[in-house]
């Protein structure tokens, strides 16, 4: 097995996290500009579509079936890897050129089902930012088409690092052409941001023999990978329809709500991000090309095991400082104490779920690398209906608002990883529900370790400090907070801690 697990899985998380900070940098921006309110909601909503086809096709199903078939080839033969790769990518320019032209032409019709609950001018201005920004989908398919040849040869860092781009693109843009475009500033820079994200992919491309071409003819087997691309649209378009449905009824909402829902979303995607993702793109090759070896399961429990001792105590940590944390970030020019409130209330929602939205991306892997791609799309589409009931319970009976969003989605997560869990285990004898449950446990009880420091430091933090002063706290009970769960592992002898420090890490999973 080429590569290092912990190697590839730290560069793919530490160009995810340049991203994120980065992607922080960029919301800062667009906050302390534009506040939370109509503008930013009519952003929001529309870019909220080709970002959702993103991760539904380019980097869902697409790359969930691709990837895993193009690893198989190239274990077989380069040539062969090429040819798949160069059918692939003639089918989906079609497939993409088509899709923006209909998203161009049906944005009103999108923009009324997402958003119903807005007036009329609101409408008017997401259909229009809508229809600047839906050419991302093309740019950003094509970056993941790339990604998936890329990590198939062990190379992550130019896929993980082009957001880096992207985000920088959208705050340049948003800096000197926000006065002149407002935020119409902001679609530009998702276009441009886009076409960085491809072009960086190309060097890397041609480094490792693949040129952008069409093919002139589609081979059955080719055909037969695209198929298994349909299932999978639907079982990740499940998962992106339960964020959909907190859109909708954030819509009937007060105005910012579906805001703060984007704001505390952006946290979570921190530990989300750089580390279930990353994981998981490593895992993805590696398990395809070894769905019938001995280190299969071994990597699964590996990668949720990893994953857990740093989303888990992360998970905490926002639930606990919270609101200190969203403060810092984000509460400064346009963006008052009411805004504040609410995104830290809708940050602890969904802070609940991030052990669950982690171990599912892993969990959900397994999955396709055995070529099954409809059993998750049943489980999901299942939890789909009671994501609706948890949303409007906790949103309306209970009174929770806009927090109560986040709180179903987290919810619906739990059921999805433990039906998906149960039938790996009932069809495919693949047992994960114990390493779930001891992993997720065993680092919660670690984390215990950090409550007094967070406590300590919330208490002696005041949203009316001096900038500089909340900075300091904040660092301050991040860094203590992370040496001292380290400390905890140590002293009681986590495995984990054993495996980092073997020397020759790719010779164990």
């Amino acid at each position: 097995m080429k590569g290092s697990f912990f190697r590839s899985a730290a560069i793919v998380s530490l160009s995810i996290f340049s991203s994120r900070v980065l992607g922080l940098v960029r919301d800062v921006v667009i906050a302390s500009s534009f506040g939370a309110g109509p503008l930013t909601d009519a952003f929001f909503v529309a870019f909220r579509i080709p970002n959702m086809l993103r991760r539904i096709f380019a980097e869902g199903a697409f790359s969930s079936a691709f990837t895993p078939a193009f690893s198989k080839k190239l274990k077989e033969s380069k040539d062969k890897a090429w040819k798949l790769a160069s059918e692939a990518f003639t089918v989906l320019v079609i497939f993409l050129t088509v899709t923006v032209i209909l998203g161009e032409i049906f944005a009103p019709v999108v923009i009324n089902l997402v958003a119903p609950g807005f007036p009329p001018d609101l409408t008017d201005l997401s259909v229009k930012l809508l229809r600047e920004m839906f050419p991302y989908i093309f740019l950003v398919s094509l970056v993941a088409f790339s990604g998936g040849i890329l990590n198939s040869f062990y190379r992550f860092f130019a896929p993980a690092f082009s957001t880096v781009l992207f985000n920088a693109a959208i705050i340049v843009s948003a800096l000197l052409l926000s006065r002149k475009l407002s935020v119409e500033s902001l679609a530009l820079g998702v276009i441009v941001g886009g076409i960085l994200q491809l072009l960086l992919q190309v060097p890397f491309l041609r480094d490792v023999g693949f040129s952008l071409h069409f093919a002139r003819r589609i081979s059955r087997e080719t055909l037969q990978v695209l198929r298994n691309v349909i299932p999978g649209i639907f079982s990740f378009a499940v998962r992106q329809f339960s964020m959909l449905i907190d859109t909708v009824i954030a819509s009937f909402l007060s105005g910012g709500a579906i805001s703060y829902l984007y704001y505390a979303n952006r946290l979570v995607q921190l530990p989300l991000g750089i580390f279930a993702v990353g994981i998981s793109q490593v895992l993805l090759p590696r398990l395809s090309q070894q769905s019938n070896g001995k280190d299969f399961l071994k990597d699964l429990k590996l990668g949720i095991t990893l994953c857990s001792a740093v989303v888990v105590p992360s998970a905490v940590g926002l639930i606990l400082f919270g609101l200190p944390i969203v403060d810092l970030i984000f509460n400064h020019g346009r963006f008052s104490s009411e805004d504040l409130k609410l995104t830290a209330q809708v940050l602890c929602g969904y802070s609940m779920g991030i052990f669950f939205f982690s171990a599912e991306k892993i969990v959900t892997n397994a999955y396709y690398s055995l070529n099954n791609y409809n059993l998750p799309v049943k489980v999901a589409g299942g939890t789909l209906v009671l994501n609706l009931i948890a949303d409007l319970i906790f949103c309306f009976p209970l009174g929770l608002g806009v927090a109560g969003l986040a709180l179903g989605t987290s919810l619906t997560s739990l059921a999805n990883l433990f039906l998906i869990s149960f039938f790996l285990k009932k069809r495919y004898q693949i047992d994960l529900i114990g390493t779930l449950k001891e992993s997720f446990f065993r680092y919660l009880l670690y984390s215990l370790s950090i409550f007094p420091i967070v406590i300590l430091s919330k208490s002696s933090y005041s949203p009316s400090l001096p900038l500089t002063q909340k900075a300091l706290i904040v660092l301050f009970t991040v860094s203590i907070s992370a040496l001292v769960y380290l400390g905890t592992l140590y002293i009681f002898k986590d495995p984990l801690l054993r495996e980092l420090r073997r020397k020759d890490a790719s010779n164990s999973v």
